[in-house]
């Protein structure tokens, strides 16, 4: 992953030691009850539908969604345009948790995605999202997605 700004460094820097110390905490790697699981799952089939305002909803205000070659997008209006954009491209997602653990108002779910056109895979890569429980409320406080090795093209 390219980081373009001193700033982005810092979140991947939080990202990473927020997971170390879920480790060291000893937390389970299996789904703990109180994970938002419902609302992870939610994004996948909000996007594949086309209903951005669903998939904006499940971000925090001030969240920030950072992609592979591209600057952050701060905040839950921005992140609801861009995704809105995605889904004007008629693409489609697949997105498999492969790890999730919670340690008090905090979690992350970490695993892999595939972005699909009618035709082929057009994108593969890793995610690390950052969940906050507030008011009541799960929301995605940081979404880091990390594009993977290019997609071999056909003929």
């Amino acid at each position: 992953m390219t980081v373009r700004s001193a700033g982005g460094a810092q979140r991947l820097l939080v990202a990473v030691a927020f997971t170390s110390i879920l480790g060291l905490a000893g937390c389970s790697t299996l789904p703990p009850a109180d994970l938002p699981l419902a609302q992870k799952h939610s994004w996948e089939t909000s996007f594949n539908r086309g209903d951005s305002a669903a998939i904006a909803a499940l971000y925090a205000p001030d969240a920030e969604l950072i992609m592979s070659g591209a600057a952050p997008i701060h905040g839950r209006d921005a992140i609801r345009a861009a995704v809105d954009d995605m889904i004007k491209s008629g693409v489609k997602v697949q997105i498999q948790s492969d790890r999730a653990e919670v340690a008090g108002n905090l979690a992350y779910f970490y695993g892999s995605y595939q972005v699909l056109s009618k035709q082929s895979i057009v994108e593969r890569g890793t995610y690390l999202e950052i969940w906050r429980h507030a008011y009541s409320q799960w929301h995605i406080e940081y979404d880091v997605n990390a594009t993977g090795a290019p997609i071999a093209r056909g003929p």
